[in-house]
């Protein structure tokens, strides 16, 4: 599969009125084709069994060099892979990714390929850290959802606790951060620690001064066991 027939099949799934809903939330500076989530997901899980490494990368970087915004998306997924064999230079692309990404729709689905390679190197979580801080909120954004297995990790390895415990002295700012991109993702990672550490949850989201009590107020919410 060359990039060209790529393209070519992407825009046979054209759905003009989904693009123009496209375009109106996300920003007229990208392109935007308009093929619905479920479809994406198809193509790309038969683009995966269909192309092999190392051409499957070039094939996802032509793809997200288009700059098109379903193109972006498939170029991630065909990354999205649990075992990638020699995968240091998937992991760099979604890095690289990852700072040019302008939607947070594109962020996750980075995060989603991203997950798999740090799962496979848990060493790489030093790039994350610097996300934490970082003056965009996109990917401040992109270093809770490249983090989400870890969010539902019951047993965590040592290495693992260790990151889960830095990301969770960040929490509350993430939380309280004023970008909806980032509060809300910071939200959904901590209802997952809930469902198998709901005590340090609930500490998180509630705060030192809000220790007295076992009962939970209308507060809890945010980190009940069912969204």
């Amino acid at each position: 599969m060359t990039p060209e027939t790529a393209i070519d099949a992407l825009n046979a799934e054209a759905d003009e009125a989904r693009a123009a809903k496209q375009k109106s939330h996300f920003g007229a500076s990208n392109t935007y084709i308009g093929i619905a989530p479920g479809r994406l997901e198809d193509m790309a899980r038969a683009w995966r069994k269909e192309v092999a490494f190392p051409e499957r990368l070039e094939l996802a970087n032509a793809l997200w060099m288009s700059g098109i915004f379903d193109a972006r998306l498939m170029a991630a997924k065909l990354l999205t892979q649990a075992r990638i064999k020699d995968d240091q230079d998937v992991w760099a692309h979604i890095t690289d990714w990852l700072a040019q990404a302008t939607t947070w729709a594109e962020i996750d689905a980075l995060c989603s390929a991203g997950q798999r390679r740090l799962a496979a190197d848990n060493s790489r979580i030093n790039k994350v850290y610097k996300l934490m801080r970082h003056e965009d909120a996109l990917q401040r954004r992109a270093a809770l959802g490249l983090t989400e297995f870890l969010a539902k990790a019951p047993h965590p390895s040592e290495r693992e606790t260790i990151a889960i415990d830095r990301i969770c002295e960040w929490l509350p700012d993430a939380i309280a951060d004023e970008s909806k991109d980032v509060h809300r993702t910071a939200q959904s990672w901590l209802r997952s620690l809930a469902k198998h550490d709901y005590k340090r949850a609930r500490a998180i989201y509630r705060g030192p001064q809000d220790d007295a009590g076992d009962d939970l107020d209308a507060d809890d919410d945010i980190i009940a066991h069912d969204e």
